[in-house]
């Protein structure tokens, strides 16, 4: 942790030297596209099940697979366009989609055996490890992929039992989006770095008092629950073991349903139907005036509103975010691909190479290569300004650690959203609610570990 901490600190020096800011924009892609974020979904997408084609000497077919919103499609997109160029005798077949349901069909891929070469993870590609689906990639470093120019820690995030899995496409770290044309409208005064969970009610209240149909915020899911967890002074878990007990559940549910109480949190209806895509998001929609998201995401949620959108640190609780620096998504390969060195100098390709990077920009968060970094912070846009900006500021004050996703990730998750959901239309008190999550919980984690 101290090692991650002194790396941002460093980092943190670069970014006074070029603040600012430069406004220009980074390469982007077909439509000027200014990047982020990896938990969308989109109704465009192109999803191919064929398997890789070719021996060595003749067309060689990859199929890759990611989810995103419709910035990350596109300049995805562009990339591998760039790579087939360059690349003759390289056919690569895009299957992307919104986050929606990308794990359960990747699943279903691996059980019929016919998952894309290379694939995008989140904070759960611990989980496939496990299922023995990734390709190690220990014996392409140094050869097909170069991993020299790359945050130590970032390295150990994609490293189980010794043995490299996943590059790290970047750093972020969870924060507020508050829309602050709304708060203009509302004559609500923007919170700042210090605000507690005391303020953040008090502010939702008065949101909705004077937001004619517009809800305070939405509920924060798992994600937030994770962030208030470290503010109690815990870890979520450690190695699949947990490190909460069923209180801190209670806690955490409680919490919610008295500030429901205030009617200021959206309405449960809403929630459950929104979309996790930056477009069609409940602050887009002026659903809510605040939300939860990955800094990764600014810039596509700006991009998607004639709204002005700002990005703030979590609200405090006894002086800590529980935020912490994390990697955004992995890459990884398919263990069963047919051509595991191609997918090791794509993956190489998709971190290093400095135009195929300024393309990328921050649509996966601020990236792990020192190099691939300061070429994109000497170019930075307002936006990606920002977000390097944010990086910094929760380096310098949080010691919070980075904890992956639990073991059983796509049940987990599952759990918590529809626990939260009936406690939330009434179906289940808080404290039954919170004593089947964390007994169901305890026996997923469990079985997963």
């Amino acid at each position: 942790m101290k090692k991650f901490l002194s790396f941002f600190l460093l980092l943190s020096l670069i970014f006074v030297l070029v603040a600012c800011g430069n406004n220009e924009n980074t390469s982007g892609g077909n439509n000027g596209n200014n990047g982020n974020n990896g938990d969308n979904e989109n109704n465009d997408s192109n999803d191919q099940t064929n398997n890789s084609t070719g021996t060595d000497g003749d067309q060689i077919e990859l199929r890759i697979a990611w989810w995103g919103g419709q910035e990350r499609h596109d300049r995805t997109l562009e990339i591998i366009e760039i790579y087939e160029d360059r690349n003759p005798h390289i056919k690569i077949t895009p299957e992307y989609s919104g986050f929606d349901g990308y794990f359960d069909r990747l699943s279903t891929q691996f059980a019929a055996g016919n998952a894309p070469d290379i694939i995008q993870y989140g904070g759960n590609l611990n989980d496939y490890v496990s299922r023995d689906v990734v390709l190690p990639l220990d014996q392409f470093v140094g050869n097909e992929l170069d991993i020299s120019l790359h945050d130590s820690t970032m390295l150990e995030a994609g490293t189980f039992d010794g043995t490299l899995y996943g590059v790290t496409l970047g750093t972020n770290a969870w924060g507020i989006l508050l829309n602050k044309t709304l708060f203009e409208e509302a004559g609500v005064a923007l919170p700042d770095e210090n605000w507690t969970w005391e303020d953040f009610i008090d502010i939702t209240v008065a949101l909705t008092e004077n937001l004619d149909g517009i809800a305070g915020t939405e509920y924060f899911d798992h994600n937030g629950f994770g962030i208030f967890v470290d503010q109690k002074g815990k870890v979520l878990h450690e190695e699949g073991v947990l490190g909460i007990d069923e209180q801190d559940v209670v806690d955490w549910y409680q919490l919610w349903e008295d500030i429901r109480a205030t009617g200021s949190v959206v309405a449960p209806e809403i929630q459950a139907a929104s979309s996790t895509t930056p477009e069609q998001s409940m602050i887009v929609a002026r659903e809510v005036a605040m939300q939860l998201i990955p800094s990764n995401q600014l810039g596509a949620f700006r991009n998607a509103t004639q709204d002005e959108l700002v990005f703030n640190i979590h609200p405090l609780m006894d002086g800590r975010s529980g935020v912490a620096l994390r990697p955004s998504q992995f890459m990884a390969g398919y263990s069963e691909t047919e051509h595991p060195e191609e997918v090791a100098k794509f993956l190489d390709y998709m971190v290093n190479d400095l135009e195929a990077t300024a393309i990328l920009g921050n649509d996966r968060g601020a990236p792990v290569n020192s190099e691939v970094r300061e070429n994109l912070i000497a170019v930075a846009s307002e936006t990606d300004s920002a977000i390097f900006a944010y990086i910094d500021l929760v380096s310098r004050t949080s010691d919070s650690p980075y904890v992956p996703n639990l073991p059983g990730y796509n049940e987990t998750e599952a759990l918590f959203k529809t626990t939260s959901e009936e406690i939330a239309f009434g179906m289940t008190s808080v404290a039954d609610g919170a004593e089947r999550y964390f007994k169901e919980l305890s026996e997923v984690v469990e079985r997963n570990r």
